[in-house]
């Protein structure tokens, strides 16, 4: 397994909805993989900063990112940008019959519940859709973890994803849903 260093402090994060798939060299991938259902497609794709969600049906395309603030991405196709600084319920419709509630939840706490979640989220890799391991910048820490669990239904599909920050001793949830 290849371990990474970067991670970017937790309150600068965005996350974004895009009507449109964003070219994947903006992005330093780290792992990915692809699902498919019937009509759908799925790409889940972790980066250094967070991650990034490809859905596709019949000719419909919508990406959802999260991702360090810092980085520039194009305005072309963006329904939704968001700052990660406190949590958000958020509501987009990129294309017409496909509706996406979303849901942002950043906490902060302390070191010893910080390395507890991490054991908790690194036991369960083996039940992820797509995991990654993080070095952290402070060898006192622990590492940084990412997860993603995909769920596909006829008619819809959510996306969890958990990311730990531990420069920063933080924690950002995401819980997607995708009507469609």
């Amino acid at each position: 397994m290849h371990v990474h260093v970067a991670r970017p402090a937790a309150r600068q994060l965005t996350f974004h909805i895009y009507s449109r798939v964003l070219h994947p060299e903006l992005f330093d991938t780290c792992a990915s993989t692809v699902l498919f259902n019937d009509d759908i497609s799925l790409t889940l794709r972790i980066c250094e900063s967070g991650h990034v969600v490809e859905f596709q049906r019949d000719r419909d395309l919508v990406s959802e990112i999260k991702i360090d603030g810092q980085q520039e991405l194009p305005s072309r196709g963006r329904c939704l940008s968001v700052g990660l600084k406190k949590n958000h319920d958020i509501s987009s419709e990129p294309h017409p019959g496909i509706a996406i509630q979303a849901s942002t939840q950043i906490e902060f706490v302390e070191a010893e519940v910080f390395e507890r979640l991490t054991e908790e989220f690194r036991a369960d890799f083996g039940r992820a859709t797509l995991s990654h391991l993080f070095g952290s910048r402070n060898r006192l820490r622990p590492d940084a973890v990412s997860l993603l669990f995909a769920e596909c239904c006829p008619h819809s599909l959510i996306v969890h994803a958990f990311h730990t920050y531990p420069d920063d001793l933080a924690i950002i949830r995401t819980q997607s849903l995708y009507e469609f």
